[in-house]
């Protein structure tokens, strides 16, 4: 490859998607730093040129002039990165490292270097402020996320994403040793700082239809198999999630009916319980709920919560167990 191909190739590199363009001048400037002294004339003969093979654009309707990559570019995959795309990134890797197979990736770890490198030089724009000026902030205890060993994290995500079967011991949270077994996995779900596989398992050949939701950090050892999962019938994450499964459930469905203290149950005006949510509001006083659910431990959670700040008037087996809660509570 000759040098007018390599400087072609920077330029290509250089240039980004429209709307963000590159002067005449920012392009001379990038093409000197790396060792290639043309003149304003070489480069705009270079970017026509390369215009209807690549298709480029040269957006002229405001000075300076730009040259930028049309949006619908065939290889508009090696345009410069810009600040969105910088920003997205960098915000994913900070928020969704825990649920995407990014680890030991050279090609995804490389992108989120670029995107740094990009922000790093890039810290007087407006929008790169952004960065720190959002955070995600728990609703609960911000609990410290467990370990996981990122062998067992890429084994267990490419058997995912690849519909294969994989071997694994896992260590189940009273046991004292793992048992070794042949999972079907069928999603993973982040659950507050705890990742689970979604999966169905196979043990000493017996195979066991129950669907399971299993925290990674528990695997002690996983390994990619060719078979195929074996998907139950039926089965949909969103129906599954939706069913209180993942939560510990007790009932899958209850008439729940609260009283809450006015202060306490306002929010429920603003961020409904769920949608099929009734709420009467006795201004000053209280705020009834009523709502079909699932019971499980996280509503139970969530009820005792708000302490003396709230009533539960039915139904009636929730309402004994949240009271016999109350009577033994060591601060009574």
């Amino acid at each position: 490859m000759n040098d007018t191909s390599i400087r072609y190739l920077e330029m290509l590199q250089f240039l980004p998607m429209y709307p963000a363009k590159r002067s005449l001048p920012e392009i001379k400037e990038h093409l000197e730093e790396y060792g290639y002294f043309v003149s304003d004339r070489t480069i705009q003969r270079d970017l026509i040129k390369l215009s209807s093979a690549f298709g480029l654009y040269c957006d002229d309707r405001s000075i300076p002039f730009g040259w930028c990559w049309m949006k619908d570019a065939k290889r508009a995959d090696m345009a410069s990165m810009d600040h969105a795309e910088a920003l997205t990134l960098s915000l994913a890797k900070t928020y969704l490292s825990d649920v995407l197979p990014i680890n030991n990736s050279a090609r995804i770890d490389a992108l989120f270097k670029r995107a740094e490198n990009f922000l790093d030089q890039m810290q007087g724009s407006d929008l790169i402020k952004w960065k720190d000026k959002v955070r995600v902030m728990p609703v609960t205890h911000g609990y410290v996320t467990p370990k996981i060993k990122d062998e067992i994290q890429d084994a267990i995500y490419e058997s995912l994403l690849r519909e294969k079967q994989f071997v694994g011991k896992y260590l189940s949270r009273e046991a004292t040793k793992s048992k070794k077994a042949i999972f079907n996995p069928l999603a993973i779900v982040s659950h507050g700082v705890v990742t689970r596989v979604i999966c169905t398992r196979e043990i000493d050949g017996q195979i066991d239809n129950i669907i399971r939701y299993l925290p990674i950090h528990r695997f002690k050892s996983a390994s990619l198999l060719e078979d195929k999962i074996n998907i139950p019938d039926g089965f949909n994450l969103d129906d599954y999630l939706s069913s209180g499964q993942i939560e510990y459930l007790y009932d899958e469905s209850i008439d729940l009916h609260l009283k809450f203290s006015y202060s306490a149950g306002l929010h429920l005006t603003e961020t409904p319980f769920s949608k099929n949510q009734e709420i009467k509001i006795v201004k000053g006083k209280s705020i009834i709920l009523k709502a079909n659910t699932p019971y499980t431990e996280t509503l139970k959670r969530w009820i005792l919560g708000f302490g003396d700040q709230v009533k539960v008037m039915g139904p009636s087996k929730l309402k004994k167990e949240i009271q016999e809660i109350h009577k033994k509570s060591i601060f009574n």
